[in-house]
């Protein structure tokens, strides 16, 4: 995969040091985000939601498993804790969990992880955060779908070093209208900048910063397609192929 050689990164750092924060639109070459494009749209998605600090993850075959009964209480326990709580629903694949899996056996999705964590990448984002300390890049491929959400957070976490957070969007055709932005807020709580989901463009912004990704409205017919995660100054749990 190849990045856009008509960026002029340079400016874009200078961009990015105003607000700590930026969106790149056409990251890479069109032919290379159409080819990703197509390694998520085949993705075998599972769902992620929260109770509270516990994180569930149910599989495709979970997902399917579940009675029209369960599929009900689970959707009302969700919404009942987004009332006052922390709360996320979304679709997800453990993108960087499966690679550094012994054994695991090699997806299509790989080829995009191992361009994230290229040399020529981590330099672009080392440029473009001005963090020299950025040595990797985890990933989660992750599907909003009507009714799907990430509440406000800041993305601290004190067992990784994570120095920026990244969303490299694929996400087709999307209306204004239809949710999904990526927010920030000030300290008042107010939306100071909100992101629509775009096609071929990464935004990346310094963490920790309070944001969210706003509601996707119940009758949008897209799909928010996205491979996410954080750019990070800790050692990987294993080599990545750097190309």
């Amino acid at each position: 995969m190849r990045l856009n050689p008509d960026h002029d990164l340079p400016a874009l750092a200078r961009a990015y040091a105003e607000r700590g924060r930026l969106q790149v639109r056409d990251l890479m070459a069109v032919e290379d985000a159409e080819r990703a494009y197509a390694m998520l749209a085949e993705t075998p998605w599972s769902i992620a939601f929260n109770e509270g600090k516990t994180v569930h993850r149910l599989s495709p075959d979970q997902i399917a498993a579940l009675s029209q009964q369960q599929t009900g209480q689970l959707m009302a326990g969700i919404a009942e804790r987004a009332r006052n709580q922390f709360q996320f629903l979304y679709n997800y694949d453990p993108t960087s969990v499966r690679y550094f899996a012994p054994a695991h056996p090699r997806l299509q999705l790989f080829e995009l992880y191992e361009f994230l964590n290229s040399p020529l990448m981590l330099n672009f984002f080392r440029t473009l955060t001005g963090q020299p300390d950025i040595l990797w890049a985890d990933a989660q491929a992750t599907l909003y779908r009507p009714g799907h959400f990430l509440k406000c957070h800041d993305d601290i976490n004190h067992q990784e070093k994570r120095v920026a957070a990244y969303v490299l969007s694929l996400t087709k055709g999307w209306e204004k209208d239809w949710g999904g932005y990526l927010q920030f807020f000030d300290a008042d709580g107010d939306v100071v900048q909100a992101i629509r989901p775009a096609f071929n463009a990464v935004s990346v912004f310094t963490v920790p910063v309070p944001h969210s990704v706003e509601m996707v409205a119940h009758y949008a017919p897209g799909l928010r397609l996205s491979l996410t995660g954080w750019l990070r100054a800790d050692d990987p749990p294993g080599p990545i192929p750097r190309g």
